[in-house]
Parts: C-alpha cells; sequence; structure tokens
C-alpha cells in the first residue's frame, strides 16, 4: 500500500513538472504556428493557448493544478510592469488635438457602458457583474492585460473561471469585429463621419514623430522576438529589467501580506506592479531597453495557457454564455456611442477608428487596420494612444469595479 502511494506521488510530481515545462515552452511553438499558418494567424496566439489549456484541462493527468495556476498569475504579475516599462509619457505630446479628443471619448465611452452594463447584469442575476463591468473598461481602453489585471485584483485566486470565460467571449466578440474592420467598416466610418481632417488637426506623424516611432514601432510587434539585440550589453539590459519586474512583483507581495495578513487575494500586487511599471517607464534606462515588451507578452501566453490548463470545465461552461452575451453587448454600445460623440464632436473617420481599435484591442492591432485604411500616418498616434490606455486601463477598472461593487442594488 506504502508503495503504490509513493508510487502514485511519485507520478503525480512527473505529471506536474511536466505540466510546468509545457506551459512554459508550448507558447514559443504557438507563435512559431501562428506565423507559419495565416488561419491560426487570425485567430491569434492567446486564443490559441487558452484552446491548448481547456483541451488539457480535461485530459485526466494527474498534474498540480493549484500550481500551474499560482505560476500563471506570478508570470502576469511579472509581466505587467514589463509592458509598462514600455509606456512613454512623453510621446501623448505628439498628439493632435483631434486625436486626443477621440481617445478621451473612448475611455468615456467604455466607462459610461461598463456603469450601465453593471446595472443590466445585476438586474438579471448575474454573477461578478462589477468586476466584469471593471474588465470591461480595461479591456477596451487598452486591450487583454487590463482586463486580467482587473480580475486579478478585484477577485484574487478565485478569478480563473471569470478570466478564461472573459478571454474566450473577447475572442469570439472581438475578432468578429476585427475582420469586419478590415473588410466594410472603413465604408461606414467614412460615411458617417467624413473622410479628411480639418487642416492642422492631424500631425504628420512620420516626420515629425521620429523617436516616437522607433519607440512605438517596438511597441507594435508585440511577438518580434528577432528585434531583440544579442549582445552581451543588451542582454544584460534586458535581464536587469526583468529582474526589476521580479522586484515590483515582490514589493507587491510584501504590501499585500502587510495589509491583508495572507495572499487570498491581489489586490495590492496588481495595483503596484501597475504603479511602478508606469513610474518606472519614466526612467529613460528603463523604458529604452529592447524586447521587455515582447517578454512580457510572451509571459501573458504563459500565463493564458497555465490559467487554462487549471480551470474547472464545468463552471467554465457554466459561464460562459451570459459573459459571452455581456461582452458582445458591452462592446457592441463601446462602438456605437464613440462614433456618435465622434460625430458630435467632428472627429473624421480615420482618428475615429484607429482610436477605437487603440481602445479596444490596444497596440499590436494598429499597423494592419492602418493599412487596411489606407493612411498610415494613423499608425504613430494609434500606437501612442493604445499604450497610453495600456498604462492607465487597469487602474481605472479596477476603480470602477470597486466602486461599482459598494452598490448594493
Amino acid at each position: 500500500m506504502i508503495l503504490l502511494l509513493a508510487a502514485s506521488s511519485l507520478w503525480q510530481t512527473i505529471c506536474t513538472v511536466l505540466a510546468v515545462i509545457f506551459m512554459l515552452t508550448m507558447p514559443a511553438f504557438i507563435l512559431w504556428l501562428v506565423k507559419k499558418v495565416k488561419f491560426l494567424g487570425f485567430i491569434g496566439a492567446i486564443a490559441l493557448c487558452y484552446a491548448l489549456g481547456i483541451i488539457v484541462s480535461v485530459i485526466p493527468i494527474p498534474y498540480d493544478r493549484g500550481l500551474t495556476e499560482t505560476l500563471s498569475s506570478v508570470f502576469v504579475a511579472i509581466a505587467i510592469p514589463l509592458i509598462l516599462f514600455t509606456f512613454d509619457i512623453g510621446s501623448v505630446r505628439y498628439l493632435a488635438k483631434n486625436t486626443v479628443i477621440s481617445f478621451v471619448l473612448v475611455i468615456v465611452s467604455a466607462m459610461a457602458v461598463s456603469v450601465a452594463s453593471y446595472f443590466a447584469a445585476s438586474a438579471a442575476g448575474l454573477a461578478n457583474a462589477n468586476v466584469l463591468s471593471g474588465m470591461t473598461t480595461g479591456l477596451y481602453t487598452g486591450g487583454t492585460p487590463n482586463m486580467i489585471a482587473i480580475a486579478k485584483a478585484l477577485l484574487g485566486n478565485a478569478s480563473s473561471d471569470v478570466i478564461a470565460a472573459a478571454q474566450i467571449s473577447d475572442f469570439f466578440v472581438g475578432g468578429i469585429y476585427f475582420l469586419l474592420i478590415l473588410t466594410v467598416i472603413k465604408p461606414i466610418y467614412k460615411r458617417f463621419l467624413g473622410d479628411k481632417p480639418d487642416k492642422g488637426d492631424r500631425k504628420p506623424a512620420l516626420e515629425q514623430q521620429d523617436g516616437a516611432y522607433t519607440q512605438c514601432g517596438n511597441v507594435a510587434e508585440e511577438y518580434n522576438f528577432a528585434s531583440i539585440p544579442r549582445d552581451r550589453k543588451s542582454i544584460v539590459r534586458l535581464t536587469l529589467v526583468i529582474v526589476l519586474a521580479v522586484l515590483c512583483l515582490g514589493l507587491g507581495v510584501c504590501l499585500e501580506i502587510l495589509i491583508n495578513g495572507n495572499m487570498q487575494g491581489s489586490l495590492y500586487i496588481i495595483l503596484t506592479v501597475s504603479i511602478l511599471g508606469i513610474v518606472l517607464s519614466l526612467f529613460k534606462p528603463v523604458r529604452n531597453v529592447k524586447g521587455s515588451y515582447q517578454i512580457g507578452q510572451y509571459l501573458v501566453l504563459i500565463f493564458s495557457l497555465g490559467l487554462s490548463m487549471s480551470i474547472d470545465i464545468t463552471q467554465l461552461v457554466r459561464a460562459i454564455l451570459p459573459t459571452l452575451a455581456f461582452f458582445a453587448c458591452s462592446q457592441m454600445a463601446v462602438i456605437l456611442l464613440h462614433l456618435m460623440l465622434c460625430k458630435i464632436f467632428r472627429i473624421d473617420a480615420g482618428t475615429a477608428l484607429i482610436t477605437s481599435v487603440a481602445g479596444i484591442y490596444g497596440p499590436p492591432f494598429i499597423a494592419p487596420v492602418a493599412n487596411a485604411f489606407g493612411d498610415r500616418d494613423l499608425i504613430v498616434p494609434g500606437v501612442i494612444c493604445g499604450t497610453f490606455g495600456l498604462a492607465i486601463g487597469t487602474l481605472l477598472g479596477w476603480g470602477l469595479g470597486a466602486l461599482l461593487g459598494m452598490i448594493v442594488i
């Protein structure tokens, strides 16, 4: 009997080690597939990581799911500052007045819709409505990393199924709309808002923003590891920045334990790494390190795979349909409200569309949309807005979600 227990324990340990290795390395293979197979490229690396993780989760392999979930939480907490380190707050000065107004309208639309969605979802009896509303704000002001961080901050260790359901819902809803953007949205925006901006309303992006363009190019290519310098000095700098991100996590853990007395939640961890990520980005030696953004995005893939390997599939199935309806209605409402506000404020079609994409999808999706629209001058202001959304979205979403959670309906 003792031998059987020992053998069973050994087998579980071996399976857990293999699961961790799989979680760390499989995203690299998925990125290779995404580059080689056009259809998989359209689906996206994050969605593929989630799909693969869910498949693994239903296979009766006795690995430690608690460990994979804990590791995924650690990696995403390191990823957040690594991504935020690349934000150049000074680049905002390159934005034209219309671009600033349009992106502010994106934020206003996201927050207004999130509040309305909270009351509608609460009335319908949807669980965690305030968390989903906060996630909506973060998601539609800068993209997926914000949504993940907000869920971890508001729900802590209980966030796995909520994040998975939200990510899958966003994949379907966001994927369909992105396909429409690349095909039929352009003439609709041009007809409704007008094609050309007023004279002087949009600055010549590539001529006046050389420094910003270089920085934005690094951010826009989220998985372009070939762009990371391989010389010794660059590798040392990148290593030091990763260590700095780990130290940010360590400080967040200390604050979590000091304030809460335990590690059951993640609020102070997420707020600490988010705020420190923004503050440290003010320092040029940190901000200009090549590869920080790409490493951070790879850690998000590890998080996506590890989290989906840890979920309870029955809970996910129960949560997916109402969550899908929530995000479908929210995204449609954000897009339409922003479009109406842009009409009122006389924002041109290109600026309106690129700032909307910057909010909903984040920096990596700017270039293909600008190319489809036929105006590459939209790339730099779009990436600047998307990066700014990444920087502020977590704090906005957490604040709104926490505030809505105090309202008793």
